[in-house]
């Protein structure tokens, strides 16, 4: 199955602003310029990831993407999440994916064998989806509050839009059902967290974790904010 992810990237200065309280702004902008180096690493990592396209209005993801071998879109303009990924959808069914899978840059502790599992579900999914775009596998992996979509494949990709920003988690799952999709759900730690809160960092920065995400914040997150 060729699986193209699709990694969709804010204006580095928008975000991660809930951080605020613990990082100045060009510590924000660094954290995440490392995130996306880092998911782009664990996207080459996994076998089941064919190709890997990051859309963005930011330049200097396209940097970043180029340098670390990935497509990269360029938007006109920041228009949100799920237009940022009907640009890379139409892109990617043009280049030949039988199935895609957009992964958020804060999954500060996503491993290569979670997207491995989470293509090896697909897999299993029934339908001619060459023949009928009602047909396919949408395989969904919820946030830890189960409001968010942390991890979103869909096979072939085109089957169906996205809603995140809008209880994506429930809003995925009912509207791939609606379509007569085969719906599957994909539940691990490491890809159900997000770094987004303060809270989430302290989290990172107390674990046993040694990764660039995790050994930057241990840098700039001064020891009387760790509590």
């Amino acid at each position: 199955m060729k699986t193209f992810a699709i990694v969709p990237v804010k204006k580095f200065e928008n975000g991660k602003m809930r951080l605020s309280s613990l990082l100045a702004g060009q510590e924000r902008i660094r954290l995440l310029q490392i995130l996306l180096e880092g998911t782009i690493e664990t996207l080459k990592s996994a076998s089941s990831i064919s190709r890997i396209v990051v859309v963005s209005a930011d330049r200097s993801a396209e940097a970043i993407a180029k340098d670390c071998g990935a497509d990269f879109l360029l938007e006109e303009k920041e228009a949100g999440v799920n237009a940022g990924v009907l640009v890379a959808d139409r892109y990617c069914a043009q280049a030949g994916a039988e199935a895609t899978l957009v992964i958020p840059q804060d999954l500060a502790l996503l491993k290569p064998s979670d997207l491995d599992g989470i293509c090896n579900l697909a897999k299993e999914g029934t339908g001619d989806a060459a023949n009928n775009l009602r047909s396919g596998c949408v395989v969904v992996s919820p946030s830890l509050r189960y409001d968010g979509t942390n991890a979103l494949l869909r096979k072939p990709p085109l089957v169906m839009e996205t809603y995140y920003d809008n209880n994506s988690y429930q809003m995925h799952i009912k509207k791939a059902a609606a379509l007569g999709a085969d719906v599957k759900t994909f539940l691990s730690d490491t890809v159900m967290f997000d770094l987004d809160t303060p809270e989430d960092a302290k989290f990172l920065v107390a674990s046993s974790e040694n990764t660039r995400v995790v050994l930057y914040l241990r840098s700039v997150v001064k020891q009387d904010m760790r509590g």
